[in-house]
């Protein structure tokens, strides 16, 4: 129980705080709603279990076996994080109830080519076991804990958006918003790559 409230703590902490998939949740739930960002949501949860797996069965190794990988990922990564918040906050907010909007084959890469889940991932997976657990546990109980604590503050960061999209009728000042969050999207995709040292080797 212990290793679990740990779990539970750690997952709290890293999914609640700001990141790139929450970032462009909040940017989703702005623009759309959450009713309208649930399908969104389910893709980035989706894609997390993709990365839990790939962790668990060690290509997280192969970053620090071959940098040149690593560097070609967090390219990527910055440029699919960009494109979505440039597709969210650049919207016209008039058509906000129209069909157009992220879904769930865009949130489905998010967390694939986000560098925070990868390295949280890694590091619970080498913190975080107990005595006589095995692998497959291991794994089920870490995917589990995620999996509810991520889906939970995950809707937390839409629900904050949605509230700005109920509060604010303007559609000028809801512009102005978009690209404010596109902006802190922007910044932490930024800070990001500057911590993964990918500046600094080019």
């Amino acid at each position: 129980m212990e290793v679990i409230f740990l779990i539970a703590l750690f997952a709290l902490t890293m999914t609640g705080s700001p990141g790139p998939a929450n970032m462009i949740l909040m940017a989703s739930g702005a623009r759309y709603g959450y009713r309208k960002s649930v399908f969104l949501l389910l893709g980035t949860m989706t894609g997390f279990l993709v990365v839990g797996i790939s962790v668990a069965a060690g290509l997280g190794a192969l970053f620090s076996l071959f940098p040149a990988l690593r560097y070609t990922f967090l390219g990527l990564s910055a440029a699919y994080m960009l494109y979505l918040a440039y597709k969210i906050a650049f919207s016209d907010p008039s058509l906000a109830g129209s069909k157009a909007r992220i879904g769930y084959k865009s949130g489905l890469l998010v967390h694939i080519l986000n560098p925070k889940a990868w390295a949280m991932l890694i590091a619970a997976y080498s913190q975080f076991s107990a005595p006589g657990w095995t692998s497959l546990q291991q794994f089920m109980v870490l995917q589990v804990i995620f999996g509810i604590v991520g889906f939970s503050s995950n809707s937390l960061w839409i629900l904050a958006g949605d509230a700005l999209n109920r509060f604010v009728q303007n559609t000028d000042t809801l512009r102005a918003i978009n690209k404010g969050l596109a902006v802190l999207m922007l910044a932490v995709v930024t800070y990001s790559v500057i911590q993964s040292g990918l500046i600094d080797k080019l």
